[in-house]
């Protein structure tokens, strides 16, 4: 049989082809790359340089202010007081949470006064993302901004006229506005934040909460959703019982809808009659069962109110705050109408339909329809739409992502551009969509017919071999303003901002007057040799040579590696970014070792603080000690029971968290291992110089395993009467916790904490980590490290460390010399460094890779050398999943 034969032309066309393919994909590739790499530079330097609410912000909307202090952080609210500590009003930003609101090119960041009455007292614009241009017209519109001046949150938005010329980034300032100020609405009169204590109230099985705009969802140990939480406040702020209002927290299911508890908090009502609702459980009962949408229908003086003797107007006032917070409720915050495609998006969208007629039919060779396009994009994309691409508006969406939202048309423009040049090799975009290329056009045809149009110079001959590359160079500008940082329009950098007339600055005019001037005497002069986003747009394009492999394929590969190495540049030294400022040391004693407290925040009264700390530190301790012999943790110890015994809330609390870490790490962490180490003479108890024999390790092992704990509600069971906990590997670092949440309810929030060798930060902080000596930079974070080169002994030649390993009730003796790990909380971060330690980093290393923890691991090499290991979220670091923070 005859066998079948591929002509050689025809396999090399395939071949051909195929190596097209992947050139185009590589090129596109790279482009991607870019832009991811700009947009999480552009999120990590936003994290590193957020604006802070100073003194003299607050004075601008509250003349008579003394102090601004952090009150409540989970929502943001800065209270603002005069010289006699009376509250004025609060401030808040909407950022960081609308940075997901995007304009015409990025999201806004405004801050925003509140009075006392709960009532927007003003509104600034700390800074945006978005173009220069359009913020500019929206700032100079003097009654913009001033409509939301007297709305109150939770009640109907003001109208808003878009700003002509500016519409989406109007719009996307006041969006931003109404979401941010729906989900933190602030009160004046109960500014205390909701505390877990409060939620185990009503929820006995709590261990940690989650904010969720204007509610909280309880969580359990297992992190499964107990119910949500509401507080009445500010909606019951006004409303008086027999003398005041009371504010009270509203328990609801799972479901978000039925309510399950009610729990009166703080009241300016007589306090008897407070007292009285508060043990009144029919009260509460009226409300069990009730669904929030249904609140509204009833009327709460005929049914049972009455019937609270003395207190029935304290009462009435509760019943009518909760109906009033969940009537109008608005954790779904205020959004414009179900998106629709507006006028605008049809033209963008004609527009894209008309390129592509243009390009690919014989329209093209027909000059009258060819002159008729050319009128439409001037007349409508060019002065009236304004529908152009420009490397600012690029920047912005790879920095904070397109606007899909806000201008789908033209994010449609924006596909076409660089999807068409790629599948067919046509640059629809510059010769068939750009305005400025159309103008270019009809004044080289006038150069033309009054005989000015001049000979190109050949390439290589004069100025004209270095204007071929400015579009490039312009175009490494703009990249390297937008990963460095840069406070550089890059409107400047092009002629489209001239476009826009009515706020077009004069660099842009300037840029393109000279270029549509010189296209009267070289066609397509600017297009040619100044256009740094057709340079772009021409990169995914291979007509011609340009199938091939080029030196701008070789340019490219070099800017994408110059980019991630910049990106991982700025992010090694941090510190370069913010210089320090002078910071007040507090130091003491607590938990067997010394404290100490950095605050970069003005103190009035350090000594003051230094109590505060010192209390703090005391208390924690008192909770958490086995050493001290007068705890209820060592009365735990010392019972030969094992019926459940009741214990303090924190005990049960780290307890359950140590459990989950020991399942995690198949018992190298294990906070019964206390009698082993006091064997080894590493725990209370006097130190020895001899290992213990294998039979004093055999009588103890019984009575050793984190399984033999049972944790209930409230209380800990011992399966073995000898059991004993020793809670020294996480208790330091959350006693930092108990520290830091003090310090942030006090107002401060740049401060360093630093307790046995255990870190927490508040702020940008650089601290040192030893052996071998290295730097990190800490950004509202925590540090842990534990380390097996301190508090060992030697016996006979041989090392013992002071780590053991609850598994083998031996010390450690693998070659990892120390574990750092970072948290968002001290605690989480000071257990998993001992328990990554005991199991070294052959074990460690993948656990902590696969649980996607922040990990720096130090080995000791054969040769003695010391080996430094990261794990990937090292200098990202991704947060361990935690319970939340305990008051």
């Amino acid at each position: 049989m005859a066998k079948t034969c591929v002509p050689i032309s025809s396999r090399s066309a395939v071949v051909r082809d195929l190596r097209l393919w992947l050139l185009r994909l590589w090129r596109a590739g790279i482009l991607i790359g870019i832009v991811l790499l700009i947009h999480s530079q552009a999120r990590w330097l936003a994290a590193h340089h957020r604006t802070t609410i100073s003194l003299a912000k607050a004075k601008k909307f509250f003349p008579a202010a003394y102090r601004v202090r952090l009150r409540d952080p989970a929502r943001g609210l800065h209270y603002v007081s005069d010289s006699r500590d009376n509250t004025l009003g609060v401030l808040l930003m909407t950022s960081p949470e609308t940075d997901d609101i995007i304009g015409y090119s990025g999201p806004d960041n405004l801050l925003i006064a509140l009075g006392t009455d709960g009532v927007v007292a003003g509104v600034e614009l700390l800074g945006s993302g978005d173009t220069k241009k359009h913020v500019q017209m929206v700032m100079r519109d003097p009654e913009f901004l001033r409509s939301f001046i007297g709305w109150k949150p939770g009640e109907k938005p003001p109208l808003i006229a878009a700003v002509s010329g500016a519409t989406l980034t109007s719009y996307a300032i006041a969006e931003s506005l109404q979401k941010r100020l729906v989900g933190a609405a602030a009160s004046l009169r109960f500014p205390e934040p909701v505390t877990l204590e409060e939620a185990k109230e009503l929820f006995t099985n709590a261990v940690s909460m989650a904010s969720e705009g204007r509610r909280w969802r309880v969580l359990d140990s297992n992190r499964g959703t107990l119910g949500f939480l509401g507080r009445t406040s500010p909606e019951a702020d006004n409303i008086s019982g027999y003398r005041g209002p009371t504010e009270a927290l509203v328990a609801l299911a799972p479901d978000a809808q039925t309510i399950t508890g009610v729990r009166l908090r703080k009241s300016y009502d007589t306090e008897s009659y407070v007292n009285q609702v508060r043990s009144d459980q029919e009260f509460s009962r009226m409300f069990v069962g009730q669904k929030i949408d249904s609140l509204a229908s009833h009327d709460y003086r005929r049914e049972r109110i009455e019937g609270l003797s003395g207190a029935t107007l304290t009462a009435r006032a509760v019943a009518q705050g909760i109906q009033k917070r969940f009537a109008g409720d608005t954790d779904a915050p205020p959004s414009r109408p179900k998106w629709r495609p507006e006028a605008r998006d049809w033209g963008a969208a004609a527009i894209v339909a008309g390129a592509c007629l243009m390009a690919f039919t014989r329209f093209r060779g027909r000059r009258w329809a060819r002159i008729a396009w050319q009128t439409v994009l001037i007349g409508y994309v060019g002065f009236t739409s304004g529908d152009l691409l420009s490397l600012s508006l690029l920047g912005g969406w790879a920095s904070n992502g397109p606007a899909l939202k806000a201008a789908p048309g033209l994010v449609l423009i924006a596909g076409a551009a660089f999807l068409l040049p790629l599948l067919t090799r046509r640059q629809v975009y510059c010769h068939q969509i750009c305005p400025h290329g159309a103008a270019q056009q009809w004044l080289g045809a006038v150069g033309r017919r009054f005989g000015r149009r001049v000979a190109v110079v050949k390439s290589g001959a004069g100025i004209v071999r270095y204007l071929d590359h400015l579009p490039i160079v312009l175009l490494a500008f703009a990249l390297a303003a937008l990963v460095l940082g840069w406070p550089i329009s890059l409107v400047n950098l092009e002629a489209f901002d001239a476009w826009s007339w009515r706020a077009a600055g004069w660099i842009s005019v300037t840029i393109a007057a000279v270029g549509l001037i010189a296209s009267m005497f070289i066609p397509q002069a600017y297009c040619r040799y100044g256009c740094p986003t057709g340079a772009l747009l021409n990169f995914v394009r291979s007509p011609g040579l340009a199938d091939r492999w080029s030196a701008r394929d070789w340019m490219a590969m070099a800017v994408a590696g110059a980019t991630a190495l910049t990106v991982w540049g700025t992010r090694v030294v941090p510190q370069q970014l913010e210089p320090e400022q002078p910071s007040t040391t507090l130091r003491g004693q607590a938990m067997g070792s010394s404290w100490t407290v950095k605050i970069r925040d003005e103190i009035a009264d350090p000594a003051g603080v230094q109590r505060t700390i010192a209390e703090r530190f005391e208390w924690a301790e008192q909770m958490t000690s086995h050493w001290r012999s007068n705890t209820d943790l060592s009365l735990f110890n010392r019972t030969q029971s094992t019926e459940p015994v009741s214990v303090p809330w924190p005990v049960v609390t780290l307890a359950r968290w140590s459990a989950e870490i020991s399942r995690l790490t198949d018992g190298a962490f294990d906070i019964t291992v206390g009698p082993v180490v006091k064997l080894w003479g590493f725990g209370p108890a006097p130190r020895r110089d001899s290992p213990p024999s294998d039979a004093e390790l055999k009588a103890i092992r019984p009575a050793v395993g984190w399984p033999k704990l049972e944790i209930l509600d409230g209380q800990l069971r011992k399966r073995h009467p000898a059991l004993e906990i020793d809670l020294s590997a996480i208790a330091a670092g959350w006693a930092i916790d108990q520290v830091a949440e003090k310090l942030l309810r006090g107002g401060h929030t740049n401060f360093l904490i630093e307790a046995g060798g255990e870190l927490r930060a508040s702020g940008v902080w650089t601290i040192g980590i030893e052996h071998p000596s290295r730097a990190c930079t800490l950004t509202n974070e925590s540090i842990g490290t534990s380390g097996t080169y301190r508090q060992n002994f030697k016996y006979q030649g041989r090392e013992y460390s002071h780590l053991i390993d609850p598994r083998t009730a031996r010390p450690i003796t693998h070659d990892t010399v120390s574990v750092s790990v970072r948290a968002s909380d001290c605690a989480h971060a000071d257990a998993w460094g001992a328990a990554l330690n005991v199991m070294g980093a052959a074990n460690g290393f993948p656990l902590a890779e696969r649980l996607g923890l922040s990990t720096q691991f130090v080995v000791r090499k054969p040769n003695g050398d010391l080996e430094v290991r990261t794990t990937q979220w090292w200098d990202k670091p991704k947060r361990i999943p935690t319970p939340g923070k305990i008051p």
